[in-house]
């Protein structure tokens, strides 16, 4: 007999977003089996110069996404829930005694408008960072405005904004850091870049702060943010072989069977564990691997697809169930040229540190002659490893891991992530 009751309703999903101690970070890895089956397709190449599965579509076959269809698909992600999460993590923190926290953002995951969420919920003072003169200067009225809210909380999205990598460009962070930490402020929260912290916790020591961030995302986590159901009726179709990204039912699992569900897209669990759990930078990566059918093919399934689709209720007919996007087994990603030197590592890691930096402040950082250092960084954006935004230049997000890989291997500073 059934005994399940009419009002029963299933456990709620648990949030992909979780806000955990950055010390609890994980990584997520790779399965085995992928990575050695990775590894036997490239020694079959190498060896013999062919690949060892013909895809089920040539890349050269699809196009790329119209822009409309693609911000449909993939809009920008929404960091109000990882906001929820952060102040959900916060409530349960034990070092309740500690005036300030920092919270973490990996790069491309936008912890300015995390907190900016954050702040409007508790109606907290956000403070802005000084400019690049005040900075240089150690200008201590830019410290002295930062009165104590009257018992409001107060936030400072970022950090990294605070300080250059400069003789003269520390100074006034390490006043703010001491003035902050000692509660001096009243309490409350600074943001702060992953590259950053690495450089602030060398200069000025943080023990017994807490710090939070993001956790990682795995496959799953991928595949549910990625490939959500309320963004109508898609089915993602590998172009390696032709199957379904995801069965039909996946999107409504409820999260107990979680092997089934990693196994049944191994491209976002492959994508996870190359973006090292990085939602952002994954959402980048993501909106480039997804393609278009030929036209002339999109042309006759919309036909059949108008004989095919019921009506509604003004005579229209319904989007067709099928609509086929077809996700490209990899794209190429930029790399470094073989020849890049220290001109080149100390550019790419002071624009890391800083989260983008402009080009004359570049300049003054960098003891790269004006007319050499021009010369680097139009080169780099031609190899589509940086791009601009305004005046700033920042490390294009496709190119991060190959920058990120470049500088570990000559035993720069990286972050912990």
């Amino acid at each position: 007999m059934n005994t399940t009751s009419a009002h029963d309703t299933p456990p709620p999903t648990p949030s992909i977003w979780q806000v955990v101690a950055a010390r609890d970070y994980e990584v997520p890895a790779d399965s085995q089996p992928a990575t050695l089956q990775r590894r036997w397709r490239a020694l079959g190449r190498l060896l013999l110069g062919t690949n060892d599965v013909d895809p089920a579509r040539a890349e050269a076959d699809l196009r790329a996404l119209p822009q409309v269809r693609l911000a449909n698909l993939v809009p920008p992600i929404d960091w109000a829930p990882a906001a929820r999460a952060l102040g959900a993590q916060e409530s349960l923190e034990t070092e309740a005694h500690a005036p300030v926290r920092f919270f973490i953002g990996q790069p491309y995951c936008d912890h300015p408008a995390i907190l900016a969420h954050w702040a409007r919920a508790r109606d907290a003072v956000v403070l802005s960072p000084p400019d690049t003169e005040q900075i240089l200067c150690a200008d201590r009225r830019w410290l002295d405005d930062l009165a104590p809210g009257n018992g409001r909380p107060w936030v400072l999205p970022e950090l990294e904004r605070c300080f250059l990598r400069h003789a003269n460009g520390l100074d006034l962070v390490r006043d703010f850091l001491a003035r902050a930490l000692s509660g001096a402020l009243g309490p409350g929260m600074i943001g702060c870049d992953s590259w950053a912290l690495a450089f602030i916790e060398r200069i000025s020591p943080l023990p017994g702060t807490a710090t939070l961030t993001l956790q990682a995302f795995d496959g799953l986590a991928l595949t549910r943010h990625l490939m959500r159901p309320d963004r109508g009726h898609v089915r993602f179709l590998s172009a390696r072989s032709g199957e379904p990204l995801m069965p039909e039912d996946a999107g409504d699992s409820d999260g107990d069977d979680r092997h089934a569900a990693e196994t049944a897209c191994p491209e976002l669990r492959q994508l996870a564990a190359h973006c090292r759990g990085n939602p952002g930078l994954a959402w980048h990566y993501w909106r480039q691997r997804l393609r278009a059918a030929p036209e002339r093919e999109q042309q006759a399934q919309a036909g059949e697809a108008r004989h095919d689709t019921p009506l509604r209720e003004d005579g229209q007919r319904l989007a067709a169930a099928d609509d086929v996007v077809w996700v490209a087994p990899g794209i190429e990603t930029p790399t470094l040229p073989a020849e890049s030197g220290e001109d080149v590592a100390f550019l790419l890691h002071a624009l890391l540190l800083h989260r983008g930096l402009e080009g004359d402040v570049l300049g003054a950082l960098l003891p790269i002659p004006p007319g050499r250092l021009h010369s680097h960084l139009l080169r780099l954006q031609a190899l589509e490893l940086l791009s601009r935004a305004g005046a700033r230049w920042q490390v294009a997000p496709l190119a991060y891991p190959a920058v990120r890989e470049f500088l570990r291997s000559r035993s720069y500073l990286t972050d912990s992530f």
